[in-house]
């Protein structure tokens, strides 16, 4: 890829986690998670990298390089699939392993009920409100405003999980019962993506559902049966770290099927995590885990996140610079106010007290990765067409970038007196 040849792909780590960390102490010296930070990193490299992109002539060495002069949304498409993409993504998937090491399953079967209901608040309240705006005030029709609607329905769990493990919150039942309602809706979410796509959709949703149920049970229930005889093996084998590699493996394995059944493979990680966090065993690899997540592929996550931020607000196209401006300002309140009242709710009939549901209803806030997918889907399935489509595309990226920066400060001002 054109950056990786440019860049050397170990520089471009080094440099990430230099400003990944310099950046996460600044924001924590101003009481603020340190996630922030990271996000803030990636977005200073992503504005460095596209000033270096600008066509100019640069001399390294009293050698001329050859820069090409690509404009943002180019060069984003050449930063796809490159290693640094690759650490990132390893990352998040680390970053729900830890959650799961650390979430009790005894306390996530207590808190079912209520996850559930937070789920489903948090998927049909925003599911409602963006079908009947795009409806009314955009006139689009039945299936684009479900598009809308759909777009504003997954949370994205990492930028939550990671502020609740900084507050040392994640194992409360605020936290579990956002952890449970995420894989919830991150579930119903693809389920009702493939009823909007294609002629045969209600089979295809029908198959993804039979998927992930097949998934659950064979990884989930399954699991808890044998996980105590597969990591004997780490006990049995006499080398260093040997029962720390028998759990990375069992966390790729269960994010790859995940991927392959259809969901996202964080969902993968976070139940291969919450198998082996019930083994006393796992106090054994807790600390390597942290160390592994946390000095090295974690930052590099939000880096990435960051980086992305970057790009994509500067390929944002401005020839229609109020029509997107009104439409992302109603999509960030909808969004918002639809998880906070549609989560809220749920959490207040599941039992919990007001705080506690506001607290539930703003850890449910970011979007990132589904709604990406499911306009992208929608527009390349035919279904969102014209000026409209790419108005929404750009929206939903201000949506992803909004959510993730604001959702941090929120959870932890809502979190203070606690």
């Amino acid at each position: 890829m054109i950056i990786t040849e440019i860049f050397n792909v170990l520089l471009l780590v080094a440099i990430a986690l230099i400003f990944a960390r310099i950046l996460g102490h600044i924001f924590d010296k101003f009481k603020q998670p340190a996630v922030i930070g990271e996000l803030f990193a990636g977005i200073i490299i992503g504005i460095i990298v596209i000033l270096f992109f600008s066509g100019q002539e640069y001399i390294l060495f009293g050698k001329s390089l050859p820069i090409p002069n690509l404009n943002p949304y180019e060069l984003y498409k050449a930063m796809e699939y490159n290693p640094f993409d690759f650490l990132a993504e390893i990352g998040i998937l680390f970053l729900l392993f830890i959650s799961g090491l650390e979430t009790r399953m005894s306390k996530l079967k207590k808190m079912e009920k209520v996850s559930s209901l937070v789920a489903i608040g948090g998927v049909f309240l925003p599911l409602i409100l963006g079908y009947i705006y795009a409806i009314n005030f955009l006139n689009l029709s039945p299936m684009e405003g479900i598009t809308v609607g759909l777009i504003l329905t997954a949370t994205s769990v990492g930028v939550t999980v990671r502020t609740l493990l900084d507050l040392q919150v994640l194992n409360s039942d605020v936290g579990t019962t956002i952890l449970g309602g995420a894989v919830i809706d991150d579930i119903l979410a693809i389920i009702l993506l493939a009823l909007i796509l294609g002629t045969e959709s209600v089979t295809g949703a029908f198959m993804i559902a039979f998927r992930i149920i097949l998934f659950f049970f064979i990884f989930l229930l399954l699991g808890l049966k044998i996980i105590d005889k597969i990591l004997d093996l780490g006990e049995k084998i006499h080398v260093p770290k040997a029962f720390l590699s028998i759990s990375l493996s069992i966390l790729l394995i269960y994010s790859f099927f995940a991927y392959e059944s259809g969901i996202s493979g964080i969902i993968g990680a976070f139940v291969a995590g919450l198998l082996i966090g019930q083994s006393f065993r796992s106090k054994k690899i807790s600390e390597d885990i942290k160390t592994l997540g946390y000095g090295f592929f974690i930052p590099l996550f939000f880096v990435a996140v960051g980086f992305k931020m970057a790009i994509e607000g500067f390929s944002l196209d401005l020839n229609s610079v109020t029509s997107i401006i009104i439409l992302s300002t109603a999509i960030i309140i909808i969004g918002i106010i639809g998880k906070i009242i549609g989560c809220g709710i749920g959490a207040m009939l599941g039992g919990m007290n007001k705080r506690q549901s506001l607290q539930i209803g703003i850890g449910m806030i970011p979007r990132m990765e589904l709604a990406l997918i499911i306009s992208s889907a929608a527009i390349t399935q035919g279904i969102v067409t014209g000026p409209i489509a790419h108005q929404i595309l750009i929206a939903t990226v201000i949506l992803t970038i909004v959510t993730t920066i604001i959702a941090p400060i929120l959870i932890k001002a809502s979190f203070n007196n606690d």
